[in-house]
């Protein structure tokens, strides 16, 4: 794979440097190019090599292949996360740059392909905790395109990415504004999700796959816009069968809003031919989504999971997932082994990884009842965990932080079930009881709470929630809540 992309790269310069013009290389956006575009984003990696490669010999003028192809190295090294891959393939980005040289600097194209450049690659640099370089090529591409903004204003692909990193900007947790500072970053939420919007609103039809990824994405997180961004996907038509991305998207908002149903649904309905790029992901997506209905064939997927995927992100919780199976099923010796595993393989990057570490050190097994109503909440599966945590003995839970759990878990499921009277009781007694604990559930009871209030257009009551949740420290996915705090801060305050 790696020859064949060298090869790709070592022919686009060798045409630059043997061409007998002196007139600059073209940005063509060609059909051979639109292909292998919508090929990359379908996940369909070889086929948009190909469409790349018959390009590059049919038109030796085009220098947008050379952007195009980084797309392979931005899709394959954040999805399946291979170090050696990623060792191997960092050098193309300072090749690729230089080569662009060659380009029409007087085209909206040339800054922009190099913004987009430094953008994938910072996204790429911060899988494998090269943050630092990856910050530096964060802030690089979001000047090119502030910069591409106002010498080409009218240039739509801008509004794609400088509207994305902008709404990104805006909600940087406190524990990170240093670096933002320090970068000179400074973005505005409703202005970035604006920019998206206006380029979607419009008819042109090129990285138009991108902006819905981006913009559903954040209408869904940082919008609290659940709904509006399952109706995007659902109105648009976007073909979750056939691309992996749109597929990937709608799972993994179906799951992240507790509809474990249809994410099941949508992953056993795909596409199955072999010209797909290997997305383990799917299988860990899949696997979640079983578990949190209690369907401990779930194992089998995990574990799946942990053979295919080559990198660390949520290896660590893919463990915890199979102990916890297993201690339903009451396999304790099983479920120990795994809760041992965690400890010897895997990252502690993502929130979900540090909580498993965690819990391998010095946690037990939590109530068996506690366990499966957290598990049906999060799959949707609401009266089912209602129910237990009716009826269950409060004085039979082992701990303070259980008894923390037991009520926060009644407010989740209430909320759920649009009980918001009852919700926000039980999370008023969650905070109360839980200021001093490390767990998160006083912290997100908190931001649940900021959302009735906003659903019910109480701003101040809204906004006195999203400022307790900044309040809280030592807790655990500080950062993660306080992104999303601040995000409803800034919907309220309209910025």
């Amino acid at each position: 794979m790696l020859k064949s992309l060298v090869h790709i790269i070592l022919c686009l310069v060798a045409n630059f440097l043997v061409i007998h013009s002196l007139r600059a290389q073209d940005f063509q956006f060609t059909p051979n190019c639109r292909n292998a575009y919508q090929s990359f984003m379908a996940l369909r990696i070889n086929d948009g090599k190909a469409a790349l490669n018959k390009e590059i010999r049919d038109n030796k003028s085009n220098i947008l292949p050379l952007v195009l192809i980084n797309y392979e190295d931005f899709l394959s090294l954040t999805f399946n996360e291979d170090p050696e891959e990623y060792k191997k393939r960092k050098p193309l980005l300072d090749k690729r740059l230089k080569a662009l040289e060659y380009g029409n600097k007087s085209s909206p194209y040339y800054l922009f392909s190099k913004g987009l450049l430094y953008v994938q690659w910072s996204i790429i640099r911060s899988k494998y905790g090269d943050y630092w370089d990856a910050a530096w090529d964060f802030r690089r591409g979001y000047i090119l395109f502030k910069d591409n903004s106002k010498k080409f204003p009218n240039f739509p692909y801008n509004q794609i990415f400088l509207g994305t990193q902008e709404a990104i900007i805006s909600t940087i947790p406190s524990g990170y504004k240093w670096l933002s500072n320090i970068l000179g970053l400074k973005g505005n939420m409703k202005s970035g999700m604006g920019m998206l919007k206006n380029y979607l609103n419009g008819t042109d039809p090129n990285f138009r796959e991108e902006a819905y990824l981006y913009y559903i994405y954040l209408k869904n997180y940082l919008e609290n816009d659940i709904q509006g961004a399952l109706n995007l996907i659902q109105s648009n038509r976007l073909d979750t069968r056939n691309n992996y991305l749109y597929l990937f998207m709608a799972a993994n908002l179906a799951l992240n809003n507790k509809n474990a149903k249809v994410t099941e649904e949508l992953i056993l309905k795909r596409n199955n031919d072999p010209g797909y790029m290997n997305f383990p992901m799917l299988d860990y997506e899949l696997a979640d989504a079983k578990m949190k209905r209690l369907d401990y064939s779930a194992i089998q997927l995990f574990e799946k999971y942990l053979k295919d995927y080559k990198g660390n992100f949520y290896v660590k919780d893919a463990c915890l997932s199979i102990a916890y199976c297993y201690y339903l099923l009451g396999n304790l010796k099983m479920a120990n082994v795994y809760k041992d595993k965690i400890k010897k393989i895997g990252k502690q990057d993502a929130d979900a990884d540090k909580q498993a570490h965690q819990f391998a050190l010095k946690g037990k097994f939590p109530d068996k009842d506690l366990l499966k109503a957290r598990l049906l909440n999060d799959g949707g599966n609401n009266n089912e965990a209602l129910n237990i945590l009716l009826a269950k003995n409060l004085d039979a839970l082992q701990n303070e932080d259980e008894k923390l759990e037991y009520y926060y878990r009644l407010a989740r499921v209430y909320d759920d079930l649009n009980k918001d009277d009852q919700a926000l009781s039980y999370y008023q007694i969650t905070i109360e009881k839980g200021l001093e604990s490390t767990t998160y559930f006083a912290a997100r009871s908190a931001l649940q709470s900021g959302y009735i209030y906003e659903k019910k257009r109480n701003s101040q009551e809204a906004l006195r929630c999203f400022n307790q949740v900044l309040e809280m420290e030592d807790h655990e996915f500080k950062n993660s809540l306080d992104q999303r705090a601040k995000s409803g801060i800034n919907r309220i305050l309209g910025k």
